[in-house]
């Protein structure tokens, strides 16, 4: 049992701080110890979008992703860091923007973020009983939304070889939430925490506000 969302955009003005807080309240009550975020965390700086933001440059949007972040004892926010919005601080400057962030939280005292990777990450989920495992990927692809909510990640599911699959992968970036199967891969597009913004409305894309808890059962004997 673990939460899964994303795309947070802490430091714009369409964050929505009040849905993240809710999803955590949630979390809590059902027993979460692990939610996955993938990716988007904070909203970056680009050329269009400084007039939207609440807070400036890197630094300041770490230090409002620190300070007003969700901080609930046992449970833990396994991130990945998208090639875009805290993504183009990385393409710009050459930092690693995950790392930075995680000693962020460390230097604040706190220990309930850590960071799992650049764009994609594969989490191993073992059962304790016979090792068997299988994979969950993390991710946090590019591009533009297209004519269907399910499309881009049935297409990047089809892209993958036989031998890449994972049995489960969880898909931000689009703002959108819903499960699917292709290829025996479960997938869950993770819904995100900020309104449509002016780029969205203008791209005529709708944002699905909220979050996922995802419960799986495991077969011991295969993983």
């Amino acid at each position: 049992l673990f939460g899964a969302m994303g795309d947070t955009h802490v430091g714009s003005q369409y964050h929505r701080e009040d849905v993240l807080n809710d999803l955590y309240r949630r979390y809590a009550e059902a027993g979460v110890t692990s939610v996955f975020h993938t990716g988007n965390y904070i909203e970056g700086e680009a050329r269009f979008n400084r007039h939207e933001l609440t807070a400036h440059s890197m630094q300041g949007q770490v230090n409002m992703l620190v300070r007003d972040y969700p901080r609930i004892k046992g449970l833990t926010t396994y991130a990945i860091t998208g090639d875009d919005h805290e993504g183009w601080y990385a393409q710009r400057e050459g930092i690693n923007v995950g790392r930075f962030t995680e000693d962020a939280f460390r230097h604040a005292g706190r220990d309930d973020w850590v960071d799992i990777g650049f764009m994609e990450a594969h989490v191993r989920l073992v059962n304790k009983n016979t090792g068997k495992h299988a994979i969950m990927a993390v991710v946090h692809p590019g591009g533009g939304s297209a004519y269907a909510t399910s499309y881009t990640i049935q297409k990047i599911i089809e892209s993958l070889d036989g031998g890449e699959k994972p049995a489960i992968g969880l898909y931000g970036h689009y703002h959108k939430l819903m499960a699917m199967n292709v290829r025996n891969v479960w997938a869950v597009q993770t819904g995100t925490t900020k309104d449509q913004d002016s780029f969205m409305r203008k791209k005529r894309l709708e944002a699905h506000v909220g979050g996922c808890l995802i419960e799986l059962e495991q077969d011991p004997d295969t993983g």
